[in-house]
């Protein structure tokens, strides 16, 4: 159906939560089930919605895309359904992590090597090693703690299997924020000067046994299917380019897009980037990311860094009137039209890689920006019309699980505390947009 412009707005506003897409029952064992519960993300979307989706839209052996993949969500759920898949992302740590996730290891390989990892731990332990490490891991990090996660990272890089070494670093990259001086209730870079850090070892084999457990269960569902070897591939992509995919070559395509300016994506994952940056024989790419650091996080979507001159161009009414209500700051006036801007190209890719017939998912919600609601997926609508696509379906789901506060001062729009008298609830309801392309397209 195509909505016009107040049918959208009374769409939405008519729109009741539907339960079945809620998930309230599931648990947190059941959200992080697998190889969900590798590595912290933020504002990742729940695999169940992802798993009812795909059985809902696809056959076995069809391809689906995640062209926002993050850590990989709905690269795992679909190799769980023996569907392959490809992710784009633009951050090298969220290709690390969803590499690792949707990458099962023989248990017996994970156990002997274990062994062989503490045998050698023990040895380089005694050792001294001093490695440098730039002003940035400095700041994070006190020496003592540094020079326990050197030992560490040196024991692990001794791994000669490429696949077990990405599993073990993916398992030190979870721990780098637990054994730093930030603020582990943050999702802004804070620092904690109260924080005592744990003991770098025992978190490093207390997580990586959890996901030991969890890749046999991984490992174990996947044989039983015959599905260890469906594709699933991660690549580095800006996905507000041009797609590295044919035209009308995809039959499905999930995503949960990030908001205007809700989070800094390379700041969340600087750690792990910069640390591994820091080692530039072993890991030379990721030096590059790290000593470019500022210019990286510019080409994030919706960064507030953006530098864009092509904001003039038709954004749509929804996002000019976003817009026209954000105060009158260099700073709103260059990331949210580039935020805009950025995704009306996204969506006018996915129209072109997805067959006829086929559909798009855009997992999105709301939020709020300096006291004005940003409606992210009305805008997201009008974009998907615009490009051609068929509004099926809007779902409204219920989120009761957040993994960051959903309170923001109704006055600055910042995220705070239940204790803030200017508290603004946020995130309580997001959306499901269901959009097909046309069998028959028009010239």
């Amino acid at each position: 159906m195509y909505l016009p412009y107040s049918a959208i707005k009374d769409s939405f506003s008519s729109t009741k939560v539907d339960d079945q897409w809620s998930f309230k029952e599931a648990k947190r064992s059941e959200t992080s089930y697998i190889s969900h519960g590798y590595h912290r993300y933020p504002a990742k979307f729940i695999p169940q919605i992802v798993h009812k989706l795909i059985l809902e839209y696809t056959n076995e052996n069809n391809f689906v895309l995640d062209p926002f993949g993050g850590c990989g969500t709905t690269l795992v759920e679909a190799k769980v359904l023996g569907r392959k898949s490809v992710g784009f992302d633009i951050n090298p740590v969220a290709k690390l992590i969803t590499e690792t996730k949707t990458t099962p290891l023989k248990p017996e390989s994970l156990e002997k090597n274990f062994s062989i990892f503490e045998k050698k731990y023990k040895r380089i332990k005694k050792e001294n090693i001093n490695l440098e490490h730039s002003q940035r891991i400095n700041y994070w990090f006190d020496p003592i703690i540094q020079g326990e996660l050197d030992k560490l990272f040196n024991t692990i890089n001794t791994i000669s299997d490429h696949k077990i070494k990405r599993f073990y670093l993916c398992a030190f990259s979870q721990i780098l924020k637990n054994c730093s001086k930030w603020l582990m209730k943050s999702t802004k870079p804070q620092i904690d000067p109260n924080k005592i850090p744990p003991d770098v070892y025992s978190t490093f084999i207390s997580h990586l046994k959890k996901m030991m457990t969890k890749n046999e269960e991984f490992y174990s569902l996947l044989k039983q299917s015959n599905n260890l070897s469906t594709l699933s591939k991660m690549k580095l992509c800006d996905s507000t380019k041009k797609f590295p995919l044919e035209t009308n070559s995809v039959d499905l395509i999930i995503t949960s897009p990030p908001y205007v300016t809700s989070y800094e994506y390379a700041d969340l994952h600087q750690l792990i980037l910069l640390w591994l940056g820091d080692d530039a024989e072993r890991f030379h790419r990721w030096n590059k990311y790290a000593e470019e650091y500022q210019s990286f996080r510019e080409k994030f979507v919706g960064t507030k860094l953006a530098k864009d001159k092509q904001t003039q161009k038709f954004l749509g009414f929804f996002a000019h009137q976003i817009i026209n209500q954000l105060p009158n700051k260099k700073e709103y006036l260059k990331s949210v039209p580039k935020y805009f801007l950025d995704m009306q190209k996204s969506i006018s890719e996915m129209y072109r890689i997805l067959k006829p017939g086929k559909r798009v998912c855009i997992i999105i919600g709301n939020t709020t920006l300096a006291g004005v609601e940003v409606k992210n997926a009305e805008v997201a609508v009008e974009q998907m019309q615009d490009a051609g696509f068929i509004i099926e379906k809007i779902i409204k789901r219920e989120l009761s699980n957040k993994m960051i506060t959903p309170w923001r001062d109704g006055k600055n729009g910042r995220f705070t505390s239940t204790t803030n008298s200017e508290k603004r609830r946020v995130y309580e309801h997001e959306f499901i947009l269901i959009a097909r392309k046309p069998l028959i397209l028009s010239n």
